[in-house]
C-alpha cells in the first residue's frame, strides 16, 4: 500500500500545485491555442482584467516574443500532460515521480527565469506591478517552487542511486 500523501508534505505541496495549475493553464495560459468556437468571453475578460491590473505583456498587447510562444507550446505539450499524470502518480506514490518532476522543475525554472528577466525590463510597469503583490510575486512564486522541486527531486534521485550503486550521496540531508 502506498504511503499516504498527507504524510509526504513535499508531495502534498506538489499535488496542490498541479491541482491548481491545470485550471490556470486551461482557462488562461493556453486559450490562445483554442479554436474560436470553444473560447468563452470570460476567458478574454479574465485576460483583459489581468493585463489591466498587472501589465503582463505576455498575455496582451502586441505579439509576444517568439520565445514566449515556444514556452506556451511547451506548456501545452509538456506541462499539461505531466500535470495530468502527476496528480494520480503523487497520490499513489509512483516511484517515477522524482525523475518526472526533476525534468518538470528544471524546465519550469529556466523558462520562468527568462520571463522574470524580461518582465523586469518593462519600463512601463509600476514598482507594485513588479513587486511581490504583482508579477514579481506571481512569476517569483512559480520560480521558487520549481527550483525547490528541482533540488528536492535531484536529492531523491541521488539517494536512490547511492543506495543502488553503493556510492556516497551528494545530498546527505533530507529536504
Amino acid at each position: 500500500m502506498a504511503t499516504s500523501i498527507f504524510s509526504r508534505k513535499r508531495d502534498l505541496v506538489y499535488l496542490m500545485f498541479f491541482i491548481t495549475h491545470i485550471p490556470v493553464m486551461l482557462a488562461f495560459d493556453l486559450t490562445g491555442y483554442y479554436p474560436i468556437s470553444i473560447q468563452r468571453p470570460w476567458m478574454t475578460d479574465l485576460r483583459t482584467w489581468y493585463f489591466a491590473k498587472y501589465g503582463d505583456r505576455f498575455f496582451a498587447g502586441p505579439a509576444p516574443p517568439p520565445w514566449f510562444t515556444l514556452f506556451m507550446l511547451l506548456e501545452f505539450v509538456f506541462h499539461l500532460p505531466v500535470a495530468l499524470w502527476a496528480i494520480p502518480a503523487l497520490l499513489r506514490n509512483d516511484p517515477r515521480i522524482p525523475l518526472a518532476l526533476l525534468v518538470f522543475g528544471l524546465e519550469t525554472s529556466i523558462t520562468t527565469l527568462v520571463c522574470v528577466a524580461e518582465m523586469l525590463s518593462w519600463d512601463e510597469l509600476t514598482p507594485a506591478q513588479k513587486g511581490l503583490g504583482g508579477l514579481g510575486g506571481t512569476y517569483g512564486g512559480y520560480l521558487a517552487l520549481s527550483l525547490f522541486m528541482s533540488v528536492d527531486c535531484y536529492a531523491r534521485l541521488d539517494r536512490i542511486l547511492s543506495r543502488e550503486k553503493g556510492i556516497e550521496p551528494i545530498s546527505k540531508k533530507d529536504l
